[in-house]
């Protein structure tokens, strides 16, 4: 089984900071995927609503915190 998403596309990444943006990839990433079978996502498209600079922040937080091998408890903030 793989899960994917769980980044808030409507209110996170339309409505937030950067900085926000970053800890919730963070927290997304912590929960789900240790074991593996995770594709962090903000769902099935990016909207013209969400601002370019929460973008630019999901996938540079996906690069930091999105390696393996995953430990939940190190990567929670």
């Amino acid at each position: 089984m793989c899960l994917i998403g769980n980044v808030h596309c409507s209110h996170l990444l339309s409505f937030r900071t950067p900085d926000e943006v970053r800890q919730a990839v963070r927290e997304c990433i912590a929960a789900p995927s240790p074991g593996g079978g995770h594709i962090l996502s903000s769902s099935n498209s990016i909207h013209s609503g969400v601002k370019p600079e929460n973008y630019v922040a999901m996938v540079e937080a996906v690069h930091e915190f999105g390696r393996y091998p995953i430990s939940g408890q190190a990567q929670r903030p």
